[in-house]
């Protein structure tokens, strides 16, 4: 049994966000990944990942864990990814570069890059719940290829010693550094102080990369949240384009650098897709509403 954090109330199976049935979130490239990579057979796919998600749930409630979130293979998704693959498998470079997917969760991007043509050796995952590397492996069944590319810590921890502080060690290492539906669980002062400690974890030289992606919104500001929805209130902030360009504008004016900033929204048709199966579903997702939008970004220092 993995070890809890938080509230135990926090684990009910009637938060809007805890689908029961996976529906069509996995499509066809996911399918293939779990039948190939995996090395499940077709008729166990989906029980395997209802047991999966169960186990993961219990560790902590994402809602990225009970929407089924992990399944859409998120980093691929993202209009800059061929060009990631490319530079991620490029013979040409000296050293290969080194990926680190923060808030890594059950590591499935890792695992699509690995698919895809990455060397698993390039790629490390980090998140605060250390539980998530035995549920990562558990779904994908590739225990042996990750061994010691999960790095339990805590982004915002700055003391090397602290137990949650391992990623200290790890400063100016990183060619690029993955943030998916990560950067929009804080508040704006929370956001720029995590992008900050990105920055640390960059390698200081020209084409260092943050890519990720955000839920975001048309019409960005404050959010606050109230239990049940999460244990203790609290606010997050939804960025637009606009609003996250002027978040960096501002990191670079007070440190002092130079970045490009590449922020773009989904396309129609996938938000499309996506309130379909929200409909489909008859639940709830914790991020909805018209003026939603999947916030997809890149920042690389110049």
């Amino acid at each position: 049994m993995p070890q809890r954090a938080g509230p135990e109330t926090s684990r009910t199976k009637e938060r809007p966000w805890f689908h029961s049935s996976i529906g069509e979130t996995l499509t066809p490239t996911g399918r293939e990944l779990f039948e190939k990579y995996s090395k499940i057979p077709p008729a166990e796919v989906d029980d395997h990942l209802y047991k999966a998600r169960d186990f993961a749930w219990d560790i902590f409630p994402w809602p990225c864990v009970g929407e089924f979130w992990f399944v859409h293979f998120g980093l691929s998704l993202h209009p800059q990814y061929p060009a990631l693959l490319a530079r991620l498998t490029s013979p040409t470079n000296p050293s290969p570069p080194r990926l680190l997917d923060l808030g890594t969760c059950l590591g499935q991007d890792l695992r699509k890059l690995v698919f895809d043509g990455v060397p698993a050796e390039q790629l490390y995952g980090s998140d605060i719940f250390s539980d998530f590397e035995q549920a990562g492996t558990m779904l994908f069944r590739d225990e042996e290829k990750f061994a010691g590319h999960f790095i339990a810590a805590d982004l915002l921890v700055e003391d090397a010693d602290d137990s949650l502080g391992a990623l200290v060690k790890t400063e100016e290492t990183w060619d690029v550094v993955s943030a998916l539906m990560f950067l929009h669980i804080w508040d704006y002062k929370n956001q720029v102080a995590a992008c900050k400690r990105i920055l640390k974890l960059l390698k200081p030289e020209k084409g260092s990369l943050l890519i990720g992606a955000s839920t975001g919104s048309v019409k960005p500001g404050e959010e606050w949240y109230k239990p049940p929805l999460v244990p203790q209130e609290r606010s997050i902030y939804r960025h637009s384009n606009e609003t996250f360009v002027q978040m960096w504008n501002e990191i670079e004016e007070d440190l002092g650098i130079r970045v490009k900033v590449e922020c773009t929204y989904d396309d129609e048709g996938e938000r499309a897709a996506r309130l379909k199966e929200e409909e489909g579903k008859g639940k709830g997702h914790f991020f909805k509403g018209g003026d939603q939008r999947r916030l997809y970004f890149s920042v690389e220092l110049l």
